[in-house]
């Protein structure tokens, strides 16, 4: 393998790394808001299962998407735009 191949090779799988990592830290951020954005309003414990209901059922799904749409980061672009839907959500409960 010639070296600008492998070297190309390593900054891939790096990318892809960081891509990985970076999608399952905004796929838990965002599930914490939404969390906290359903459970922000005067419904009592029932309320805080459901958030924590929907962000466990929400934060494979999130990861899959962050990591898996590679043209432009798109997925890491959406994951971003539902952590801003999720603290808007919280804002306007509140």
């Amino acid at each position: 393998m010639a070296p600008d191949r492998r070297a190309r090779a390593a900054r891939l799988d790096r990318n892809r790394v960081i891509c990985a990592i970076v999608a399952c830290l905004l796929a838990y951020g965002v599930a914490r808001l939404l969390v906290a954005g359903i459970a922000a309003g005067t419904g009592g414990p029932d309320r805080i299962h459901l958030g924590q209901m929907i962000a466990l059922f929400g934060l494979p799904v999130m990861v899959v998407v962050g990591f898996g749409a590679w043209k432009g980061h798109a997925g890491l672009l959406m994951l971003g735009a539902c952590g801003g839907l999720a603290a808007g959500l919280r804002l306007f409960a509140a």
